[in-house]
């Protein structure tokens, strides 16, 4: 199996490589990358059957990272079997990115232990989602992470994601900085998103962009 790994930290990428050697001799690596970018040029650049990757990398352009990412690879690549290693909170980011055609999603806390097991289950034509990520998922697919919002608290989250300060914000608003902030650390708390990618994240993927 032909396998290209992704991931901005290096020792990750050691990690993974030690993990892959070390349970398969088939596992042969043809690529690795630290940004959506390099990730493209690998996949370019040698056949790969499966894609291991992180999800939210440090990038200047939001269709190098993230959501956008894993979309421009299905489009591109649509026969490259993909397993994200993540510690995204949001169930409705997880969702999202089955309903991209993401085949295993683990936790990278728990990554030695679960990895293998997804890598047998894609080569099995069967998804893998680890315990500790499928607890994360939405039970139904419907707005119900966007409609828990109160009004400002959905109106903050779309104004930051245009790219406004707390600052720009709480002056178009009317709103001191420390309510601003409030609505916004409320907001995050609710749809137990934990950094600001990933509140970018979910408001594209909700249509609030």
């Amino acid at each position: 199996m032909r396998i290209v790994i992704v991931d901005d930290h290096p020792v990750v990428l050691v990690g993974l490589k030690a993990t892959l050697h070390g349970y398969d001799a088939a596992f042969r690596i043809v690529g690795e990358a630290r940004d959506g970018m390099q990730v493209m040029a690998a996949l370019a650049g040698s056949p790969c059957d499966l894609l291991i990757t992180d999800f939210s990398m440090p990038t200047a352009e939001p269709s190098e990272d993230g959501l956008g990412m894993l979309k421009r690879i299905r489009a591109t690549y649509p026969n490259v079997h993909i397993i994200v290693l993540s510690m995204v909170q949001s169930g409705g980011l997880l969702q999202r990115m089955l309903d991209l055609g993401v085949r295993g999603l683990v936790d990278k806390h728990s990554m030695t232990k679960d990895l293998c097991l997804a890598i047998e289950a894609v080569r099995s034509g069967r998804i893998y989602v680890a315990d500790n990520v499928r607890k994360r998922l939405p039970q139904q697919l419907d707005a119900s992470e966007v409609v828990s919002l109160s009004a400002r608290e959905s109106e903050i989250v779309r104004m930051f994601s245009f790219g406004l300060t707390v600052s720009e914000i709480s002056r178009r608003t009317g709103r001191s900085v420390k309510t601003v902030s409030q609505q916004k650390r409320d907001a995050m708390r609710k749809l137990g998103i934990e950094s600001d990618k990933e509140l970018f994240d979910y408001a594209r993927f909700n249509g609030m962009l």
